[in-house]
């Protein structure tokens, strides 16, 4: 696993739910772990950080851009932009074989992108004015965000795509980044290919679960959030693609609807715990009041062994990388109750 600074795994996962925890939502909400940097960022960089930007002319884009649809209107980019920052996505860059030169604390404590960030620096965070004067540093010809408080300062540094969360599926986010940087037809074969691997197993794991249903709980301190399809850990590969069956309210509100996720307390657990848990804990958090309590050890899915903890720092995310890795982790989880009822 890639060993970073507790505290910035900390800084990153306990970030706000309206920023972070809506980052992971393909169904709504705009955030990044940058969420606690204000729109005063516009006022904190000085004319100095950007002076001796080139401007785009005519003549530059006739050579070398073109102009793509983003969700702040039509933007000139390179064609083919070989400096590329993104403070949020990176699995999707990776996954088609582009490394930006700078990416998000947040993205590079993904465990499941070890060996694939070599050469990457972190984005400075202490400060908007630390994090900006890197990036002009590194004289980017592509900026990718997903912050739109950030938007006006990244495009005059560079030009800009800012990518509204939650605007699009997992499957149409990778499309359009590959896009962005010539590699579209690279994102169809690895689509393809991830497609092929989820469904050659689908109906062996239907059989394994069979009417039996599956949950996602997730630990924060004093906490406890319900997922469905729409919020990462995986959930789009057992809900959507497998059609495996949520408990009754997490099936209704989360995957048939909607709704991202829900906080429940303890005492109503029971109604959004299937026979199958997924079981994620914040960094540091104490989640002995949910294991040591007797509802919880009553669960069934809890007293036969039902339960594949999970690691939240890598289930928060959903690029390709990810969405690849937990596939493997969720057959290898589900071929350990064949012929089990």
């Amino acid at each position: 696993m890639i060993k970073r600074n507790k505290k910035v795994l900390l800084a990153c996962a306990a970030l706000t739910l309206a920023g972070l925890l809506g980052a992971c939502s393909s169904s709504s909400g705009t955030a990044s772990e940058n969420s606690s940097v204000k729109e005063s960022r516009a006022d904190s960089i000085s004319e100095e950080t950007v002076q001796g930007k080139p401007e785009m002319t005519e003549t530059t884009a006739a050579e070398g851009m073109r102009t793509v649809e983003t969700d702040k209107g039509p933007v000139e980019i390179p064609v083919n932009p070989q400096v590329i920052v993104s403070d949020y996505y990176l699995g999707e860059f990776l996954a088609v074989d582009v490394k930006p030169v700078i990416a998000s604390p947040y993205s590079l404590s993904n465990p499941f992108l070890e060996g694939k960030t070599d050469g990457i620096e972190e984005l400075n965070t202490v400060s908007a004015e630390t994090s900006l004067e890197m990036i002009v540093a590194q004289e980017p010809d592509l900026i990718v965000t997903i912050t739109e408080a950030d938007y006006e300062k990244y495009a005059e540094i560079a030009p800009t795509v800012y990518i509204q969360d939650g605007k699009r599926s997992d499957e149409d986010l990778f499309r359009y980044i590959a896009d962005l940087v010539g590699k579209g037809d690279e994102a169809e074969v690895y689509i393809t290919d991830f497609n092929k691997r989820v469904m050659d197993v689908k109906k062996e794991i239907q059989g394994i679960v069979g009417e039996r249903t599956v949950s996602i709980v997730e630990v924060w301190p004093q906490q406890i959030y319900t997922m469905g399809s729409h919020f990462a850990r995986g959930g789009s590969i057992l809900y959507d693609m497998w059609e495996l069956k949520a408990p009754e309210k997490v099936q209704t509100e989360m995957v048939d609807a909607d709704t991202s996720y829900e906080v429940v307390s303890l005492e109503a657990l029971p109604e959004y715990t299937g026979d199958f848990i997924l079981y994620g804990i914040l960094a540091d958090t104490d989640s002995s009041f949910v294991e040591d309590s007797t509802l919880w050890n009553s669960l069934d899915a809890v007293k036969e062994g039902r339960v594949l903890p999970y690691e939240q720092v890598a289930f928060m995310h959903r690029d390709p990388i990810t969405l690849n890795a937990q596939l493997d982790i969720f057959v290898e989880f589900f071929r350990g109750f064949e012929g089990k009822e």
